[in-house]
């Protein structure tokens, strides 16, 4: 389990960079839902084909500092996500440094990343962010792994979002705080893991026409328990089974209160290194409080899916439901659906081609609202020397709903920049 500021791999980085991709900037805790064990043969993809941008970093001892900045210039054609339509130009800056073990054995890393963004006409959307994240990794006999992930974080809820109500003269500010830890035992016939995570959300007065505005109703604590247990029936097929507990907890308005939990259960399936898979039905259910308001009872799905037909080429598809908070004092959770494709493309030895597209759908709880979002992305990242790459992206955005107010909107975005590892 790890909290998504902190370094989970490439292909989570993608589905939650896809899932949020121009509407979204919040980190949200999740546990590592696949398995603990690793292929048996490593497989070339389209990353290890290209040449990286992954610089030496400084070493200091057994440690490595391993410094970065992300700098790209965008031009919105919607920056508000909304009918009417505002474009503006952006500058986005991002920083930041990872302080990582080189132990043969065990791991520890201490992450601090930080983000800018400057428009420039429409100054009140300028926005900063930063978090700092400590984790690591104590590896047992017997093929027991314990690993967790802690951090603190200043966050601002993306124009468009579930979060965003569109109200605010400025963009809404929060700070969060969590953490989480996970105990594995993977690598025999039956293997399994379970973990615990806790995550707050303090959110920062706004201001609409010049005057305060109480957030405080936002505040939220979320706790999770989570539990899978993978049956290796062969080297190629096998089954699982993963359940999930929760709480919401408001500081204002506790009979928005809720537990609830998940279960699912179905196949992983490798048929060779090239392919694996998984999908799994089951169902969710969120009790609330207060009797007088709805329950959420719905089906509740995962699939995850890997395709590498040549070293120069790999698919992926993912999708899964989670219950989210609610932001509003009238509801009390969101049932957020997503479904997430993207492809890699490697042509020549310096450049990567990347294409994403996604639906995202939220359903609120407690008054009849439903938006759906589908959303794309095509980029281009070309490696100019081991330490910078430069990119280029064209992305684009539709919503609907309906119900009480839904937001509809439809935007489009170009962005170009460079990354340096140093």
């Amino acid at each position: 389990m790890r909290l998504a500021f902190a370094p989970t791999g490439l292909g989570r980085k993608r589905f939650q960079r896809a899932a949020a991709l121009w509407l979204t900037g919040s980190f949200v805790p999740a546990f590592l839902s696949g398995t603990a064990r690793a292929q048996d043969y490593p497989v070339e993809v389209p990353e290890s084909v290209v040449e990286q941008t992954d610089a030496e970093g400084i070493r200091i001892g057994t440690m490595k500092v391993l410094p970065r900045v992300n700098f790209d210039l965008r031009y919105d054609t919607n920056i508000y996500n909304q009918r009417s339509k505002i474009d503006d130009g952006v500058a986005v800056v991002r920083p930041s440094v990872s302080l990582q073990s080189d132990f043969s054995r065990h791991a520890v890393h201490f992450d601090a990343a930080a983000e800018g963004r400057r428009y420039l006409d429409t100054s009140a959307e300028n926005s900063n962010q930063w978090s700092l994240s400590a984790g690591g990794r104590l590896d047992f006999a017997d093929r027991f792994v314990l690993d967790g992930d802690f951090g603190a974080a200043r966050r601002i809820e993306r124009r468009g979002t579930f979060g965003d109500q569109f109200f605010t003269d400025r963009p809404v500010s929060y700070n969060e705080y969590g953490g989480g830890l996970r105990l594995s035992r993977g690598g025999g016939i039956i293997e399994w893991q379970i973990g615990v995570s806790s995550r707050k959300l303090d959110y920062n007065d706004a201001r609409q026409n010049g005057l305060p505005v109480d957030q405080s109703f936002r505040d939220v604590r979320r706790d999770a328990v989570t539990f899978r247990v993978d049956y290796r029936r062969s080297d190629t097929f096998g089954l699982f089974v993963r359940a999930t507990g929760n709480r919401l907890a408001y500081d204002i308005g506790t009979g928005r209160n809720s537990k609830g939990f998940s279960v699912v259960g179905g196949v992983s399936y490798r048929i060779t290194d090239l392919v694996t898979a998984e999908a799994a039905l089951g169902y969710v259910k969120q009790d609330t409080r207060d009797p007088a308001r709805p329950d959420i009872g719905a089906m509740d799905y995962h699939v995850s899916v890997k395709w590498t037909p040549t070293p120069r080429t790999r698919f992926e598809l993912k999708g899964e439901r989670t219950v989210e908070r609610s932001p509003l004092m009238l509801g009390s959770a969101v049932l957020q659906s997503t479904l997430v494709g993207n492809a890699s493309i490697a042509l020549g030895s310096r450049t990567l081609v990347g294409l994403e597209a996604g639906f995202l759908r939220n359903e609120y709880e407690g008054f009849d609202r439903r938006e759906s979002r589908v959303f794309g992305e095509a980029t281009v990242t070309r490696t100019i020397s081991t330490r910078i790459a430069a990119f280029v992206g064209v992305s684009a955005r539709r919503q609907r709903g309906s119900g009480i107010n839904p937001r509809e909107y439809d935007g489009a975005a170009v962005r170009v920049g460079a990354r340096i590892a140093i």
